[in-house]
């Protein structure tokens, strides 16, 4: 005999329902849960009433099912627990009307909530139980993860630490539950939680999203059959980016105290050149602080005669590109700086004293020069800082009315190899190399600076 388990089955929806078949025939009644431990009592509840009727004349439904499917009449009066009564089932159209009513009486029953499910024997109850599986503690799977993602390019050091925190902020206010029990419950909680640390709605959906990213890895790999965190976020990505501060460029005034020859000296340091290079390179790429940063020598290259650099990681796919060097990089020291040090470590960082930390390689140069430099000259905009040279960049191509997607590919929100030059939209370089193309672009910004470097 089958045990009340063997007829729960899960959709490929993750929905449980209640599946008998007798004589080819099956029966399916969903039991409106996706958790595995209400449809474990759910469906030997529904096994238990359906396959053990209590009323003296009431015969096993199973019994009536196969008796229904046999092609004779069977003869017999039942009443049931629920008040209908079958009677004078004596004819061919009886049975066929028997059947139907059967039939739909049994889809009439609903799943039964575990408070009100009929007293099970005590195997059934263990053999419930030992179908439940809440699967191994959460932080016994989570290492598993985070070492997965430390191979995939897009988790950065910073990114897997960011991971790590969340998942030790989850233990520390939920405590480490079984995977099982993480529900949709306990994913809401845990979003309340967040909004009551007053964090940014950022930072909230990016934790959020740490824990939908696990559990989507954990069902892949056969450790969850859910992931709570699916759609709980607490604002979508447009939403957000209405709330987010964003950075302003700097206005020219802004560039001529910042690059006032006796303003930066006191910023810079002979024996640090990212503290030199850095802010004349942010301007004239429109890169990001990390991007440079983190720069080896090998990025440096030239084609067809042309000086540019590659940057092959970075916020997103979307940032593997080349950016020519802009005619005031080409006029500076910048490129004679490239050669002393590929002299001294050719393989090595173009910025060998920037050390890489949680937060990249960038961190102490941003906090030099938006806490210390940015500071001193009473820029007071938190909107202002060292991120708003990319901003200023941007802006400024886009009042000179540059190709949108040319100034998109050197920026990094769009794909270089997408560039198709032979349309009618790049017909001012239809038949040059797209390296030339790039570089007649960032050619096109016009900022000068009060110093020379």
């Amino acid at each position: 005999m089958k045990t009340p388990l063997s007829h729960l089955h899960r959709n490929r929806f993750g929905t449980f329902y209640f599946r008998i078949t007798i004589d080819g025939k099956t029966v399916k009644r969903s039991l409106k849960t996706k958790l595995p431990e209400l449809a474990t009592m759910r469906v030997a509840a529904l096994n238990w009433q359906w396959s053990t009727m209590k009323q003296p004349n009431e015969p096993n439904v199973a019994d009536i099912v196969k008796a229904l499917k046999a092609k004779k009449a069977p003869k017999f009066d039942a009443t049931f627990s629920d008040g209908s009564t079958f009677t004078g089932i004596n004819t061919d159209d009886d049975l066929r009307r028997a059947k139907d009513l059967m039939l739909a009486r049994i889809d009439a029953i609903g799943p039964i909530e575990p408070q009100y499910r009929p007293q099970q024997p005590q195997q059934v109850a263990q053999t419930a139980a030992a179908h439940f599986k809440p699967g191994k503690r959460f932080s016994k799977v989570t290492p598993a993860y985070i070492e997965e993602k430390k191979v995939d390019d897009q988790n950065r050091t910073k990114t897997i630490d960011d991971k790590e925190s969340t998942y030790r902020f989850f233990i520390e206010n939920f405590g480490d539950l079984p995977i099982g029990q993480i529900d949709k419950a306990k994913a809401t909680d845990f979003k309340k939680t967040l909004i009551a640390t007053k964090i940014s709605t950022v930072r909230i959906n990016t934790k959020i999203g740490h824990m939908s990213d696990f559990f989507a890895w954990a069902i892949g790999n056969g450790e969850a059959d859910i992931n709570p965190f699916a759609g709980t976020r607490i604002s979508k990505k447009s939403k957000i980016a209405e709330t987010t501060e964003h950075y302003e460029p700097f206005t020219s005034e802004d560039l001529d105290c910042i690059f006032n020859a006796g303003n930066y000296a006191t910023y810079t340091l002979a024996n640090k050149p990212h503290f030199h290079w850095l802010p004349f390179l942010l301007l004239y790429t429109g890169a990001r602080p990390e991007e440079l940063a983190s720069v080896k020598l090998s990025q440096i290259r030239k084609e067809h005669g042309i000086d540019f650099i590659a940057l092959k990681s970075g916020k997103n796919s979307n940032s593997i590109r080349k950016i020519p060097f802009h005619r005031a990089v080409i006029n500076s020291t910048f490129l004679d700086y490239v050669n002393t040090r590929r002299k001294a470590d050719p393989g090595g960082l173009l910025f060998p004293q920037l050390k890489p930390s949680k937060n990249g390689y960038a961190k102490n140069v941003s906090r030099r020069f938006n806490e210390n430099y940015l500071a001193s000259l009473d820029f007071n905009d938190p909107t202002k800082r060292l991120y708003s040279f990319r901003a200023t960049f941007i802006t400024r191509m886009s009042e000179l009315n540059v190709n949108t997607a040319m100034l998109m590919a050197l920026v990094g929100h769009f794909e270089q190899d997408k560039l198709d030059l032979s349309s009618p939209h790049f017909k001012n370089y239809q038949g040059i190399k797209k390296i030339a193309a790039l570089k007649d672009i960032i050619d096109h910004f016009d900022v000068v600076l009060p110093m020379k470097f």
